[in-house]
């Protein structure tokens, strides 16, 4: 049983303070993996970075303490697959998760379906997701529109994330990203309220140290929806504003 549902699924997306990334851009500041795009050569990606907050489902997971996430990623043609590990030194909470996905692509559209394990060292427990999505890209004024979906056999419930991003070239070096994610509940925190959970303005910026390497930072603020204090699931789904960094690595 979750103690924090993490939900991921191969949504493979955001988490820490990811901005692009070998599989692709476009992260929502709710997942811990990036969406897997179709490549045909071999690509990598690394990860290390520091959240002020552990922000899952809209809430704010740890009650207010950090979290220190690293993560490695490789795609190859229709295939994709990760590591993630997250670790709090604020109280006796880590996570790890390991994550396979099948991705294809046509026109401006992208999809991709896969599995997540979920284990929690420090208490033993374990827990098992599917997800899938679709991304769109070459829209008007270079938004990309996205959907997340991923379901939890142990709650055997689902959450989605709907997301609308932009991304700026600053310089050759400099990007900046906003992105606009949309949470909506159906089981998957078994013990919130189903329906709209919350709605994030996430801002991130990545500066190229070199081809490979880059230094990463994001701020979000969420606003929860419908938030109801009947539910215990419902106690950390409050507003609130987070940030974190981190240095990543391509290959």
């Amino acid at each position: 049983m979750q103690i924090f549902p993490k939900a991921t699924v191969l949504s493979l997306v955001y988490g820490f303070a990811s901005v692009w990334t070998a599989f692709g851009h476009g992260t929502e500041a709710q997942l811990p993996f990036a969406r897997p795009h179709a490549h045909e050569p071999l690509e990598g990606h690394a990860h290390l970075g520091w959240e002020s907050r552990y922000f899952s489902e809209g809430r704010d997971s740890l009650d207010g303490d950090s979290l220190f996430v690293g993560s490695f990623e490789m795609g190859w043609n229709h295939l994709a697959g990760g590591v993630w590990y997250g670790y709090s030194p604020e109280q006796r909470y880590d996570e790890l998760q390991l994550n396979l996905a099948l991705k294809q692509s046509i026109g401006a559209l992208e999809f991709y379906g896969g599995y997540t394990y979920l284990w929690y060292p420090y208490d033993g427990s374990h827990g098992h997701e599917i997800g899938a999505g679709v991304a769109w890209s070459g829209l008007p004024m270079d938004v990309d529109l996205s959907a997340d979906l991923y379901h939890s056999f142990d709650a055997n419930g689902y959450f989605v994330v709907i997301s609308a991003g932009r991304e700026f070239s600053i310089t050759d070096r400099l990007a900046l990203n906003f992105s606009v994610p949309f949470g909506i509940n159906q089981g998957y925190v078994a013990d919130g309220h189903d329906g709209a959970n919350n709605i994030a303005l996430r801002v991130g910026l990545e500066f190229a140290l070199t081809d490979s390497i880059s230094i990463t930072a994001h701020t979000t603020y969420s606003w929860a929806s419908g938030r109801d204090a009947a539910f215990s699931g419902d106690d950390r789904l409050i507003d609130f504003f987070h940030g974190g960094v981190g240095l990543e690595w391509s290959f």
